[in-house]
C-alpha cells in the first residue's frame, strides 16, 4: 500500500494542511482533541471533501481538485470506524452489511459475513435500524461494515474507547487481521496507550498540520513535540470482568486477558460484568521478580516491548496480554538494566486503579479466551 496524502480545507476557524506519504504500515494518529485527526481520516474515508490537492491510495487517485476527481467513500478501497460518522437512521444493520458485502467484487473478499457477525455479537441488531443503536452497537456494526469492504486501509478513530468491554476481544482481533490480511491501519488517539496496540510508528497532529512522523520512540525523546501533542500523564485503560466481591477483605476481583486484578471494592457491579479501570503509568512499579510478602496485591507478569523516553523519565511499554504502560525515572531503568525482550513484573496497588465513567456492565461470549 502506497498512500500520498496532500490536501488543505477550512471549516470556520479551522485550517488543515497536511502532506502525508505513508508506505505498507501502520499508523498512530496523535494530537490534542482538536488538533485534526479525525477530519485526517474524514478525508481519507471520503466523508469529507477537501477544498484543494491530491490524495492516491496505491497509485488510483481518489481525490484530485485540478482534475475535478472525487471518488465517493463506496468506491473508495478504505474501510473506516470514524466517530461522528452518518448513515441513513432507517437503514437496518443487515442491508448496511449486505450492500457492503456485495458491493466488495468476489475475488477480494477475505472475510466471512456470518462468523463477524457472530464474533461482534450483532447477530441480534440485524433488524434494527441503524439509527436506534447505542454507540457501542454502532462502533461495532461500522466495524463489521469496514472489514466487509477488504479494504485496502483500515481507519479507526479512538473506536476502541467507544466499545467499552468489546475492546478486550476486538484488540487481539484487529491484530490478528492486520497480520494476516497485511492490512494496514491508521489508529487516531490522543491516548498512546491504545495507539501502541497497533503501530510502533505515529504522526504527530497539531493545528490542522501532521507536523511529524517516526518512531513513537524517536518522537517522545523531544519535549517540545511532547508538548504540542499534550501527552503528560499517560493513563494505562484495562478492560476487565467481574469474577467476585470480597466484602471482608474489601476488594473486587476481576479478570482480564487471563490476569486476576485486585480493584477497589464495588459491590453494585454485577458478576460476570465487563468494567474498564485506568491507572496512570507513573503508578505502575516495576520488579525483575515476583516479589512475596509485600502489600502490593497486583503483580503482573509481562515482556518488555520497547523503552520510550518521556520527559525526564522512561515508559516502559510491556505485554501482559494487553500492552500497559509503566512510567519510571530514567535512573531506575539504568539501575535494573532493563532491556527490550527482557520479563518483568508490574507492581500496582489496588487503591491506585479508578473505574472509567460509563463502563458497560454487559456480557458476552468471546472469540478469544484468554
Amino acid at each position: 500500500m502506497l498512500l500520498e496524502m496532500n490536501v488543505s480545507m477550512r471549516r470556520g476557524n479551522f485550517d488543515l494542511t497536511t502532506n502525508l506519504s505513508v508506505q505498507d504500515e501502520s499508523m498512530g494518529l496523535i494530537g490534542r482533541s482538536g488538533a485534526g485527526k479525525s477530519t485526517i481520516l474524514g478525508l481519507l474515508a471520503g466523508t469529507l471533501m477537501p477544498e484543494s490537492g491530491r490524495i492516491a491510495l496505491d497509485g488510483k487517485i481518489l481525490f484530485d481538485s485540478r482534475k475535478g476527481i472525487m471518488v465517493p467513500r463506496e468506491q473508495r478501497p478504505i474501510g473506516a470506524v470514524l466517530q461522528y460518522d452518518r448513515w441513513p437512521s432507517d437503514e437496518t444493520v443487515n442491508d448496511g452489511l449486505s450492500s457492503a458485502h456485495e458491493r466488495t467484487l468476489r475475488q477480494r473478499r477475505t472475510l466471512k459475513p456470518k462468523h463477524l457477525i457472530e464474533f461482534l455479537d450483532i447477530g441480534h441488531l440485524l433488524g434494527q435500524a441503524m439509527g436506534h443503536l447505542s454507540t457501542g452497537e454502532l462502533q461495532r456494526v461500522l466495524l463489521a461494515k469496514a472489514l466487509l469492504k477488504s479494504p485496502a486501509l483500515l481507519l479507526l478513530d479512538d473506536s476502541l474507547a467507544a466499545m467499552g468491554y468489546f475492546a478486550n476481544s476486538v484488540t487481539p482481533f484487529l491484530k490478528r487481521v492486520r497480520s494476516e490480511l497485511n492490512l494496514p491501519l491508521f489508529y487516531a488517539s490522543h491516548a498512546l496507550g491504545d495507539i501502541v496496540e497497533f503501530s510502533d510508528k505515529i504522526v504527530v497532529v497539531s493545528e490542522g498540520r501532521a507536523i511529524q512522523v517516526g518512531l513513537i520512540t524517536e518522537l517522545l525523546r523531544n519535549a517540545e513535540l511532547i508538548q504540542k501533542i499534550g501527552l503528560g500523564l499517560v493513563e494505562n485503560k484495562i478492560p476487565a470482568m467481574v469474577a467476585r466481591h470480597d466484602i471482608v477483605d474489601g476488594c473486587t476481583l476481576a479478570k482480564t486477558y487471563g490476569i486476576e486484578l485486585v480493584l477497589p471494592l464495588r459491590p453494585d457491579l454485577p458478576l460476570g460484568s465487563w468494567v474498564t479501570v485506568s491507572i496512570p503509568a507513573n503508578e505502575i512499579a516495576l520488579s525483575r521478580t515476583y516479589l512475596p510478602g509485600i502489600s502490593i496485591q497486583n503483580q503482573i507478569k509481562g515482556r518488555i516491548c520497547a523503552l520510550i523516553p518521556h520527559g525526564n523519565g522512561m515508559l516502559v511499554q510491556i505485554d501482559c496480554g494487553k500492552t500497559w504502560l509503566a512510567g519510571i525515572t530514567l535512573k531506575a531503568c539504568r539501575d535494573m538494566d532493563l532491556q527490550e525482550g527482557d520479563t518483568i513484573y508490574c507492581l500496582a496497588k489496588t487503591q491506585a486503579f479508578s473505574y472509567c465513567p460509563h463502563a458497560t456492565s454487559d456480557s458476552f461470549s468471546r472469540l478469544f479466551k484468554q
